[in-house]
């Protein structure tokens, strides 16, 4: 069920009717019922599954509460990672093990287990979102950041909170759970609310898929095109990822001020960052900090020595890209992404600098790093190592081949969605909109025609949100 469909519209739509009306603990129950039939509507036993995870880690956080057992703490987390890396990582070990003990059966386990058994893993939809909110609020329950028991309603309300259930962004307890009992209905909430939501679905409709729909049958079966589409292919996929994933958070945001919630912001304009840094300080905010917090910290950050900082970098980012993907790609990527910020940050120690610092200068920092982030996630992008090594062959060699379809509607939409990072990297014109009221209005009401428009043109617009793979 997606926010920008139809059946997803009337069901909010529906219960937001009676929503304002009921009393405190009457709005909890509605968005819990409404979670429910939220994930009910992908799959009843993955909804059971993560029913019974979050009955087990809401008492074994209530017990480490009273008593900080780290047995029962490593326990509980080990019970989350094993789930999670049973649906997620099952096929990526049993194949590498396949590979290393030359087991026909094991290599292509995915097509036996269904041709044997008519048996099939697959990923219950938001399971690495939740596991990662699940193992935060048990961690901070150990470490005392949360020092008070909450109800299960309550926790249920915090953990299933469909706005940002499937895709984040990663809430933490210690920011949603003090606004439980206080949902405000605030004109300002509303407007802005609906706002966000119309913004979410102009990046996701009429950028992030057409750049998919596009660029989509380059990335699946990279030979015999022109050079000059690899190398402006990949600044079109980490747009497309952007106006996606950007798209549904705002989606996400909007429909939680809505509510009488806020939730917090997952970019802020990192396609103009200066650094790998500072991309990541503003690109998927939750996720970069949810890593620092429980992987790099946990490791010993930066108080264990300097060689061992760069290790602990290249772990977490390495993990990081793990839990975007069961693949080699995924692996790589995040690995490359270790390296390329340990050695970022050990020019910085040793204040190494390869340019000075001015305006030009800057311009150009901004573009070599978007440059090496694009460059990167063309592991992200393709399905397999050989289609990545294709493109990257091609970049260099300048082959001449077949031009990507459409490229100029590309070229075009990649400029958008660059203009609406700007949006977000300066914030002049949104606060601007945000202190006037009639200008407020003016986009809602457009924005309504245009959505009411590509409804009847579309339908249920566009296809899945990229993350609800992960």
């Amino acid at each position: 069920m997606l926010f920008h469909s139809t059946i997803f519209l009337l069901l909010f739509l529906s219960i937001y009717i009676f929503y304002w009306w009921l009393p405190v603990k009457g709005k909890h129950y509605l968005i819990i019922i409404t979670s429910f039939l939220f994930y009910l509507w992908y799959s009843v036993p993955f909804f059971l599954m993560f029913l019974f995870l979050s009955i087990i880690n809401y008492f074994a956080a209530d017990y480490l509460l009273k008593n900080k057992n780290k047995k029962i703490l490593i326990l509980i987390v080990s019970v989350d990672l094993s789930v999670l890396g049973f649906f997620k990582y099952f096929y990526l070990f049993a194949t590498s093990l396949g590979y290393l003990i030359q087991n026909p059966y094991l290599l292509h386990v995915k097509e036996n287990l269904i041709k044997d058994y008519q048996l099939e893993i697959i990923l219950p939809i938001g399971i690495s979102f939740y596991t990662f909110q699940i193992i935060a609020y048990v961690v901070d329950c150990y470490r005392n950041t949360i020092s008070e028991k909450i109800s299960f309603r309550k926790f249920i309300v915090f953990i299933l909170f469909f706005p940002q259930f499937v895709a984040g962004p990663i809430l933490r307890a210690t920011d949603f759970i003090p606004q439980i009992d206080h949902p405000k209905l605030e004109k300002r909430k509303i407007y802005i609310g609906s706002l966000l939501i119309l913004l979410g679905i102009f990046k996701k409709v009429l950028v992030a898929d057409p750049i998919g729909y596009y660029t989509l049958p380059v990335w699946q079966n990279p030979l015999n095109y022109d050079a000059l589409n690899y190398w402006f292919l990949i600044f079109a996929f980490v747009v497309q990822v952007y106006a996606d994933f950007s798209g549904y958070t705002d989606m996400a945001r909007g429909l939680s001020k809505l509510l009488g919630y806020e939730i917090p912001e997952n970019f802020c304009g990192p396609l103009l960052s200066s650094s790998m840094s500072e991309l990541w300080n503003r690109w998927h905010i939750t996720l970069s900090s949810w890593l620092r917090d429980y992987i790099y910290i946990p490791l010993g950050g930066s108080r264990r020595g300097e060689i061992r900082t760069y290790v602990n970098l290249f772990i977490t980012m390495s993990l990081g890209g793990l839990w975007h993907g069961a693949t080699w790609n995924m692996l790589i990527w995040g690995m490359l992404m270790g390296i390329y910020l340990s050695v970022e940050r050990l020019m910085n120690v040793h204040q190494i600098k390869l340019l000075s610092d001015n305006s030009l200068t800057l311009i150009i920092k901004r573009f070599i790093t978007l440059f090496m982030f694009a460059f990167m996630a063309i592991f992200f992008a393709t399905p397999t190592l050989e289609n990545a090594f294709v493109i990257i062959k091609g970049m260099f060699l300048l082959p001449r081949g077949n031009p990507l379809i459409s490229y100029e509607t590309v070229i075009v939409l990649i400029l958008i969605g660059l203009f609406l990072n700007y949006l977000q990297y300066n914030r002049t014109i949104i606060e601007e909109i945000y202190k006037n009221e009639k200008l407020q209005i003016i986009f809602i009401i457009l924005g309504a025609f245009i959505l009411t428009y590509l409804l009847y043109l579309y339908g249920d617009m566009g296809g899945t949100f990229i993350y609800f793979a992960f």
